[in-house]
């Protein structure tokens, strides 16, 4: 079997070591010539990852090709650059089976991706995975979970088999929209997380915030065409739990800095935070279908109008 992924940072490194030893042909694909050069000649993205991936792997800087030569594609690309990749693709999708491993919503459109492949390629066989999973993680091959989703069980059971492995656990819904909304929302929710944690408010307050934003979580994705019950997966509450704790998440850390007084605009310069787009595509998707999250809209005021960061206080007060 032949696969394509689209992508070769941190996250594409670590889905190919999962399909490493398989007997498939894998080819990963980069846009930048420098990446390129090392991949070819090392098998390693060391500014992304430390590891060294399989000699039979197999790597282009010609996306047509890759497309034209793989029915099966998995997409690990950032969210923002989904526009720009796919817009002058020619070959016709519409019997591709891809799996999207990307969080975040296209910014042209302000869709789910899978929305995006579906209405702008005709894409049929589409699935997603998310769960709490960092890529530095995964490449250790210990115990972890990823929620798997489709509109049809036939393309969940596709990949799930060629994604098996005995350290990976799998939760399968039919509700793509709302494994996809559980991704971008998630790290909207560690921004505010990680501002509470730098402004050191107290263990029971931020315990408080956790509930309120698995609520607020569970709203939206219903009241956007998901099933609330979604949350409660590896999607859902785990990736929150991961990415709302931990310093090693990037979104949780650019709010830290926020509530620290640091130099939070520097960082986003210099690292991708993948809720600070997530977050302006959400406030314009909820604004419009007039959907109200007071949480998204307090993160908002103080991210992109300016606001001071203790307006955070009387809203917990209130909250819920």
């Amino acid at each position: 079997m032949k696969i394509g992924i689209i992508g070769s940072g941190a996250y594409a490194i670590a889905l190919t070591s999962i399909l490493e030893n398989k007997n498939l042909d894998i080819t990963m694909w980069t846009k930048f010539a420098k990446e390129y050069e090392e991949l070819t000649t090392k098998h390693t993205n060391l500014t992304y990852l430390d590891y060294k991936l399989d000699n039979n792997i197999n790597f282009t800087m010609d996306l047509e090709k890759l497309i034209k030569e793989n029915n099966t594609l998995i997409l690990a690309i950032p969210a923002k650059f989904i526009h720009e990749t796919f817009k002058d693709i020619k070959t016709n999708l519409t019997n591709h089976k891809i799996l999207i491993a990307t969080k975040g919503i296209e910014n042209t459109t302000y869709q789910v991706i899978s929305t995006y492949l579906k209405n702008n390629f005709q894409v049929q066989e589409i699935a997603c995975i998310s769960g709490p999973t960092f890529a530095k993680d995964i490449i250790k091959k210990e115990a972890i979970g990823l929620t798997l989703a489709s509109y049809n069980e036939k393309t969940i059971n596709y990949f799930q088999e060629i994604l098996n492995t005995n350290y990976l656990t799998f939760h399968t819904t039919r509700d793509i929209v709302g494994v996809e909304l559980c991704g971008v929302i998630k790290n909207i929710m560690a921004i505010f997380s990680g501002i509470l944690e730098g402004m050191k408010l107290t263990s029971s307050t931020k315990a408080k915030f956790m509930v309120d934003a698995c609520l607020d979580i569970q709203a939206i994705i219903e009241k956007l065409g998901g099933q609330k019950e979604t949350f409660y997966t590896y999607a859902g509450l785990g990736d929150l739990l991961l990415t709302a704790t931990s310093t090693e998440s990037r979104n949780y850390t650019f709010g830290l800095l926020i509530g620290l007084d640091k130099d939070f605009k520097t960082y986003s310069k210099t690292t991708t935070v993948e809720g600070l787009e997530s977050l302006e595509a959400m406030k314009k998707i909820l604004d419009k279908n007039k959907i109200k999250s007071n949480i998204i809209d307090i993160l908002y005021e103080i991210v992109y109008l300016s606001k001071p960061k203790e307006i955070i206080l009387e809203f917990l007060k209130n909250s819920f």
